[in-house]
């Protein structure tokens, strides 16, 4: 069977600033099961899994760069974000996820037999079967493709998570430096060589990167070949990460 795994965030927060005028928690939960409904039975399954960011523990990249999602910080939650969180947790068993992000958990737990349902484009980056479940689309995104999309991410970097790429490099140069590219050190060694500082380039490859193993954040993959310098730079990462004692 066909496993879904659902985006709590996403789910949570479309629920949360969709309806105004709320005079009870009812019509919101009412938005979260037509929402989850939907993907079982567009996936034709029962077997769903549904992540949700923690707030408990820090997000092991805010201590890599305390300005990762910084713009976000002065925006106020929905009235009823909390009670959608509570109905998550209890009526569908929504697993909260701490020092990590929701978006983690669902590439650790992308195997052929699941799907990744969410609206975030930055979930590109993992390997096989998705679904945007407001479009309706599924897809499959490749090995090649999903290496593709986090390279191109780091050159055009991030708005939304606060993340800085190489300037004037927006989606269409990215896409010319990187498509041609089928190899994953040959798209390092583009990228790396735009950024020319390999501290900036190392923190945003680790915020950046959606872990697909847990506790492998990017600096944890050492098969490329990497200059001098930057393997300096990777080997201090690798001692903070194991300082941070968060199982990372």
């Amino acid at each position: 069977m066909t496993t879904a795994l659902i985006d709590g965030d996403i789910i949570l927060w479309r629920t949360a600033t969709s309806i105004k005028d709320v005079k009870d928690s009812y019509q919101l939960y009412q938005r979260i099961n037509t929402l989850i409904y939907k993907i079982q039975h567009t996936l034709q399954t029962d077997d769903i899994r549904i992540y949700i960011t923690g707030k408990e523990k820090p997000n092991y990249r805010n201590l890599i760069n305390p300005l990762y999602k910084d713009n976000r910080k002065n925006v106020i939650k929905p009235s009823w974000f909390n009670d959608c969180k509570d109905y998550l947790l209890n009526a569908y068993e929504a697993i909260e996820i701490q020092g990590y992000e929701a978006d983690d958990a669902l590439g650790w737990n992308q195997k052929e037999n699941t799907v990744i349902c969410t609206i975030d484009k930055d979930l590109n980056m993992i390997p096989g079967n998705h679904y945007n479940f407001i479009t309706n689309t599924f897809f499959v995104i490749t090995e090649l493709e999903a290496l593709q999309f986090f390279y191109k991410q780091m050159l055009i970097g991030d708005i939304v998570d606060n993340i800085q790429g190489i300037d004037l490099i927006g989606p269409k140069k990215a896409d010319k430096l990187i498509l041609p590219l089928q190899t994953e050190q040959e798209m390092f060694d583009v990228v790396y060589n735009k950024y020319n500082n390999p501290k900036r380039f190392l923190m945003n490859a680790q915020c950046l990167w959606i872990q697909q193993e847990r506790n492998k954040s990017w600096v944890n993959r050492q098969s490329l070949n990497f200059p001098a310098l930057f393997k300096q730079e990777v080997d201090q990462m690798l001692e903070f990460m194991i300082s941070l004692n968060q199982d990372i």
